[in-house]
């Protein structure tokens, strides 16, 4: 499999995951009466997630952008702005577990409106850098 394969797969997966987190988010607007279990749960899997996401941009950073660079060179400032990027996306992340900590029972309103943030960002990132590797691939080599 190569970078790019590699890297649409795994967002495949991140996106997901993201799906998934939000969904159990939007559960708590509909019924507060499971509030602590399904925080601990929603904690959980943001932290996967988050452990999920530093993996993929490790790869990225350190190895799949530099060799996609070497390979088109002419997409360099693309990919310097999708990796700067996933500092904003573990930001927006890291807003929706601070949200889920505060006090015994988080503001839901607030903790939506985060996680919103962070699935909009998440998946605008995504969108952007699967139109490159989707060019990328049509690309002759």
């Amino acid at each position: 499999m190569d970078d790019l394969e590699l890297l649409l797969d795994d967002h495949s997966l991140l996106s997901s995951q993201v799906v998934h987190v939000t969904a159990l988010v939007r559960t708590l607007e509909q019924d507060t009466s499971v509030t602590s279990p399904l925080c601990s749960e929603i904690s959980r899997q943001v932290e996967i997630l988050r452990q999920q996401l530093l993996e993929h941009f490790a790869f990225e950073e350190a190895q799949a952008f530099p060799r996609l660079q070497e390979k088109f060179p002419h997409v360099t400032s693309d990919l310097q702005e999708l990796g700067g990027q996933h500092a904003v996306i573990l930001d927006a992340l890291d807003a929706v577990q601070t949200a889920l900590k505060a006090n015994p029972e988080p503001a839901w309103p607030e903790l939506i409106a985060h996680c919103d943030t962070f699935g909009a960002v998440f998946t605008d990132h995504a969108a952007d850098e699967a139109a490159l590797l989707a060019e990328l691939t049509s690309t002759p080599k």
